[in-house]
């Protein structure tokens, strides 16, 4: 049962990562931005619900959080780590608004999301790093006036302790109403 809701939510995953991708849209001015935008989350409890109706992704969640960067139309310029000051769920308090790193509170599969909104016509850098090494990398170089949202996935193991965040590394990210956003929860347990 444990190993089909895993395959069930690596096809969402995918499937998710597969469509953020293929958009392609201009997405920097917010006349383009989607009111209410979907995150990860939400997209896959829907489908979730789809799939098996009245079910929960993870009934028993002990470790998620939801964060966003409130941006009013601003430039982030390279920093380490970025510092999400919106925080609309931190179940387990595993992310630090203070630091802007989620320090793992015990050990399992995570999924993690996170986004990039290059400045118009920059060459940007977004890393996701863990314990001070790049686990996964959002690179763009795009034509001059023209900018677009990217997300990238990934599932990793974590252990007590490990420490997780998004670096700027390279070029200018436009802020605006929770473009720049960092999501995590844990997909299952592992021994301590």
């Amino acid at each position: 049962m444990a190993s089909t809701k895993l395959r069930y939510l690596v096809c969402l995953i995918l499937l998710h990562t597969w469509t953020s991708e293929s958009l392609g849209e201009d997405f920097q001015m917010s006349d383009f931005e989607t009111p209410g935008q979907q995150n990860v989350l939400e997209f896959l409890q829907q489908a979730v619900n789809k799939l098996r109706p009245g079910s929960s992704l993870c009934p028993s969640a002990e470790i998620v959080f939801d964060v966003q960067l409130q941006g009013k139309g601003h430039t982030v310029n390279p920093t380490n780590p970025i510092i999400y000051d919106i925080v609309n769920v931190n179940k387990g308090n595993g992310y630090n608004r203070t630091t802007g790193k989620f320090i793992t509170p015990r050990c399992g599969l995570f999924f993690f999301s996170y986004s990039s909104l290059p400045g118009r016509g920059k060459q940007t850098d977004v890393k996701l790093m863990k314990n001070n090494n790049v686990v996964s990398l959002i690179h763009s170089v795009l034509p001059n006036n023209s900018s677009q949202l990217s997300m990238r996935n990934i599932i990793l193991e974590l252990h007590k302790g490990d420490e997780v965040w998004v670096q700027l590394a390279t070029g200018t990210l436009w802020s605006n109403t929770g473009s720049l956003s960092f999501q995590g929860f844990l997909l299952g347990r592992l021994d301590d």
